[in-house]
């Protein structure tokens, strides 16, 4: 058995699969850059107007002003702009040198003339932004290793890109596996319905990834087929279940007849100690094989603290993002191995355990909103800082419910 740290630093030593495309910014959403996005230009690529109003070239003691022209957006001036003069100038409208910009809602307007209620509006270079004030041309305003969203993608646009390089990621095969998993019934009593599946393809569309996915009954055929399946596509295979020491715990010597190699097998933490990694080349390839138990808060921690690491070092992007919070109240944790315990975030910024009642209680986890990290034998003060990750893809606020419990 090895560290939950061990076990991280063995994943951050596998070698990155590098391989990249070019899309359209338009169908980069979710993508992950590969090389940076520079300004083409400056920005603002010229001295532009930041509202509605008049650029005047101030004469010190005068107020009103003759109106010698209009500006908008996309235009030019054409001349020069003399002191004494005002143009009506429109929000974006690039700003002649040397004036001032005054806000409409301070003025009074005649039919060719202009006149500024407040003489401190009259400042060269009021409500004019200047020329490469937010970047210069050059200037790396999107770093690889982002995952683009809308705002980077508008920041992309804006900066001159029509195109972006991204990382190809991993392909993901899903593999449950379990007699018992099917949909449950009142004549059916030893079943259970399939969480695991829907919550794995749900995470990895939370990390921009499309999966594949199949489940398997715990039968050595039928465990073989469905890796052997699975490795064809896929460069991480993720599995449920089956990676224990019971009877019918097939993933790891299944594996291990397919030329699988493994990298670690058990991890001192709770839930998830069985967590299984092994690897082989695959038609060139290499192909990847995570097992996470199968008990549904175990697959929810190691799918986050196992496989969100494998994915973001195979394809390029950040791996989760630990914070520090403070604890609600004082918490103590009497195990010998590495605690990850659903928590949820409270008012005014502290987090709290969710009473929860073990690895396959998912209604506990499901109501969290993600991961604390406690030390074996931590016992810790209110207010105590604890590492805390969310959950991929939760929204604040939006979350499951715990019903009252006796």
């Amino acid at each position: 058995m090895i560290s939950y740290d061990e076990a991280i630093a063995l994943i951050a030593g596998i070698s990155a699969q590098n391989t990249t495309e070019r899309l359209p910014i338009a169908a980069a959403h979710g993508r992950v850059l590969a090389t940076a996005v520079t300004l083409d230009r400056d920005q603002p690529p010229f001295d532009r107007a930041t509202m509605d109003g008049y650029a005047i070239i101030p004469e010190s003691g005068r107020l009103t002003y003759p109106v010698v022209g209009t500006l908008a957006a996309g235009g030019a001036w054409e001349g020069a702009l003399g002191t004494g003069q005002a143009l009506r100038i429109m929000t974006g409208a690039p700003c002649p040198p040397g004036v001032a910009v005054v806000p409409i809602e301070i003025t009074d307007r005649g039919t060719a003339s202009v006149t500024v209620q407040d003489a401190a509006a009259l400042k060269a270079g009021k409500n004019c932004a200047r020329r490469g004030e937010d970047g210069r041309a050059g200037a790396t305003v999107i770093a690889a290793g982002t995952r683009l969203d809308p705002l980077t993608i508008s920041l992309a646009a804006m900066a001159g890109a029509v195109e972006v390089t991204v990382t190809v990621p991993p392909r993901l095969a899903i593999v449950t596996t379990g007699d018992e998993v099917g949909r449950a019934s009142a004549a059916d009593t030893a079943a259970i319905n399939d969480s695991n599946g829907p919550l794995l393809s749900a995470f990895a569309a939370a990390l921009g990834l499309s999966a594949t996915r199949s489940h398997v009954r715990d039968d050595a055929v039928a465990v073989r087929r469905g890796l052997e399946t699975a490795g064809e596509t896929a460069d991480i295979i993720v599995t449920t279940g089956g990676v224990s020491v019971g009877d019918r715990d097939l993933i790891v010597p299944t594996a291990a007849d397919l030329g699988y190699a493994t990298i670690f097998h058990n991890v001192a933490m709770q839930p998830g100690k069985p967590v299984f990694l092994a690897r082989r080349m695959q038609g060139g390839r290499e192909c990847f094989l995570i097992g996470l138990p199968g008990n549904p808060v175990s697959v929810a921690a190691t799918a986050h603290l196992m496989l969100w690491p494998l994915i973001a070092r195979l394809g390029g992007s950040r791996p989760p993002t630990w914070r520090q919070m403070p604890l609600a109240a004082p918490h103590r944790h009497r195990g010998n191995r590495r605690l990850f315990l659903p928590a949820l975030r409270s008012d005014p910024g502290t987090i709290t355990p969710v009473r929860w009642n073990g690895s396959g209680d998912l209604i506990a986890a499901a109501a969290a909103d993600g991961l604390i990290d406690l030390a074996p034998g931590a016992d810790l003060a209110a207010g105590a800082p604890v590492p805390f990750l969310p959950w991929a893809g939760a929204v604040d606020g939006e979350r499951g419910v715990l019903p009252p419990r006796g």
